[in-house]
C-alpha cells in the first residue's frame, strides 16, 4: 500500500490502488494512515510457514491500537487471519473493516461445516463491503445469513478508476488505433484468446507476468507477449494506442468473484470498448451497460466473432467507446466508492 500511495504522490497511478485513502479524506471525516506493510521479513517466513500470511503487519498491529479508531483491510482475510483468530478469542478488540472480492474461505464448499466455519470468521469483521452485489447476494444465500446484526454489518460498493489521474490521459485518434491489447496476471485465459488470434490477422500485444504467460507452442506471428515487469505509465501508453482492451477470463466455478474488474477499470476510464469473459459477480456487466461484448469461457469462435465486429463496425466501435466514458462518470469511479466507504465507516461502533 505504500508503494501504491508514493505513486499517486507522484502522478505515476490512481488514487483508486490505494482503496479509498484518497477519496475518504478528501471527503473530510476520515483519516487513513497507512501502516508500514512489511518491517521483519523473517516474521513473514515464519508465518507462511504456518499459512499465516502478513504475520509481521498483524502481530505489529497488537500494539498500536491506540493510534486507531479502526483497522481497514482492503484484502480481508490474507490480511487479517491472526487479528480474526484473536478477535473470536476475544483477544482482539479493534473494529475491522474489509472489502471482499472473492468467495470467502470455503464459503462455496459442499461440506456444511467448512461453510459453518467461514460463516462464523466473516462475521468476526466489524464492517464487511462487498465489491459486487452478486457476489453478495451470493454469500448471504451460501452461508444462510439471516441474524440482522449480521446483515447490518454488510455493505456493497462498486471499486472504481481515479477521474482526475485519468482525466490527463487522453486516447489516440481511431484512425491511429492499430491493435488489440490484453493486459493482466490473476485468472487470465490467454491461450484461448491467443487461438482465437491465431484464426485472425490483427495485432495482439499481451502484458503479463512470468507466472501467468501462456504456454503456448508455435506462437502466431500477429501475437506479441512481454512477461517482464513494466511500469503502469508506460502500460497506459500501449493501452492508448490500442483499439480495445480484452480480458480473457479462466478460473474454477467456485472461486467466482470480481475476477477481471481491475481490467474493467482501465476499459471505463480509457473510454475503450472491450471484450471479457462472462461473469456474473461483476457488478459492471460490459454487455448490457453498452461498451463491450461478453463471451463464454474457453469460446475461441466467440472471441474471433466480437473482435471482427469491434474491427470491422466502426458505428459501434464508437457507441461502446463513448457508453464507456459514460458509464466511469456516472456509475464506476473511486469518487462513487469513497462515498459509500464513508457510509461503511460511520456505521461502526468504537470501542
Amino acid at each position: 500500500m505504500e508503494n501504491a500511495y508514493t505513486l499517486w504522490e507522484q502522478g505515476k497511478s490512481g488514487s483508486h490502488h490505494v482503496w479509498g485513502k484518497v477519496e475518504l479524506e478528501a471527503r473530510g471525516k476520515v483519516e487513513v494512515k497507512i501502516f508500514q506493510h512489511e518491517k521483519y521479513p523473517f516474521v513473514n517466513r515464519i508465518g507462511n510457514l504456518f499459512k499465516v500470511k502478513h504475520l509481521d503487519q498483524q502481530l505489529r498491529l497488537l500494539n498500536y491500537g491506540k493510534h486507531f479508531d479502526i483497522l481497514y483491510a482492503p484484502y480481508s482475510w490474507s490480511n487479517t487471519r491472526l487479528l480474526i483468530m484473536l478477535k473470536m478469542l476475544g483477544l482482539y478488540r479493534k473494529p475491522i473493516l474489509v472489502t471482499i472480492h472473492q468467495p470467502f474461505m470455503k464459503m462455496n464448499s459442499s461440506n456444511s461445516f467448512l461453510r459453518w466455519i467461514s460463516k462464523l470468521f466473516l462475521f468476526q469483521y466489524d464492517g464487511i463491503v462487498f465489491l459486487s452485489e452478486e457476489l453478495k447476494e451470493h454469500t448471504i444465500k451460501a452461508l444462510k445469513v439471516t441474524k440482522k446484526r449480521d446483515l447490518d454489518k454488510i455493505d456493497t460498493a462498486q471499486w472504481g478508476p481515479d477521474t482526475r489521474f485519468y482525466d490527463k490521459i487522453i486516447s489516440n485518434k481511431e484512425d491511429s488505433l492499430s491493435y488489440f491489447i490484453s493486459a493482466g496476471h490473476t485468472a487470465r485465459d490467454y491461450v484461448t484468446l491467443i487461438e482465437a488470434f491465431r484464426k485472425m490477422d490483427h495485432q495482439l500485444k499481451i502484458f503479463c507476468t512470468p507466472r501467468s504467460k501462456p504456454d503456448v507452442k508455435d506462437l502466431p506471428a500477429n501475437v506479441t507477449i512481454n512477461a517482464s515487469f513494466i511500469p503502469y505509465e508506460e502500460l497506459l501508453k500501449f493501452y492508448k494506442e490500442s483499439i480495445a482492451i480484452l480480458i480473457p477470463l479462466k478460473y474454477p466455478d467456485s472461486q467466482e468473484g470480481c475476477q477481471g474488474m481491475t481490467s474493467l477499470q482501465d476499459v471505463v476510464a480509457l473510454g475503450k470498448p472491450t471484450v471479457i469473459t462472462e461473469n456474473p459477480m461483476i457488478n459492471i456487466d460490459a454487455a448490457k451497460e453498452g461498451f463491450g461484448i461478453t463471451v463464454g469461457k474457453g469460446d475461441v469462435n466467440g472471441w474471433v466473432d466480437a473482435v471482427e465486429l469491434l474491427a470491422k463496425d466502426k458505428q459501434l466501435f464508437r457507441q461502446m467507446s463513448d457508453q464507456a466514458s459514460r458509464i466511469y462518470l456516472e456509475k464506476f469511479n473511486s469518487e462513487l466508492f469513497g462515498e459509500k466507504l464513508e457510509k461503511a465507516v460511520f456505521k461502526i461502533r468504537l470501542r
